[in-house]
């Protein structure tokens, strides 16, 4: 006669799963870890790599909902230009690497008479018109 010990010792006892016995999965989890990190990193130089253009996004509404003066709003926008494309000043004869340089040279003209001209009644319309040149270009760089 069989004996009951050996007999239910799989259902009293039960057998421990593969991957248990046949060690830990170090490389698994290593594995695991590194595609975490990679993603994490991934998505931090995405979100670092948009940030001129949410910049720009909140003076372009700021612009639409004149939050401010048109001088101060131009000063926003030269300090975007200056940080966006690594300037120490906005100048025309300064132009940035795969811009047109007739037109960066007219766009800065228009942004500095905005920020030091007296104040003009369709301050708002050109500098939102700066703005939008201003998108198409970081599009292109």
């Amino acid at each position: 006669m069989a004996d009951p010990r050996t007999e239910l010792a799989d259902i009293i006892v039960p057998a421990a799963p593969d991957f248990v016995a046949t060690g830990s999965n170090l490389p698994m989890w290593g594995g695991a870890g590194l595609a975490i990190a990679a993603g994490i990193a991934l998505a931090i130089w995405l979100w670092q790599r948009r940030r001129p253009a949410r910049g720009l996004r909140r003076i372009a509404s700021a612009v639409a909902l004149r939050l401010d003066s048109v001088p101060a709003l131009a000063a926003r926008l030269d300090a975007w230009a200056r940080a966006c494309y690594g300037l120490s000043r906005v100048q025309g004869t300064l132009c940035p690497p795969a811009l047109d340089p007739a037109a960066w040279a007219d766009w800065t003209r228009r942004l500095l008479q905005l920020r030091f001209a007296s104040p003009q009644p369709d301050g708002y319309a050109e500098l939102a018109a700066l703005c939008e040149t201003a998108r198409a270009w970081e599009r292109h760089v």
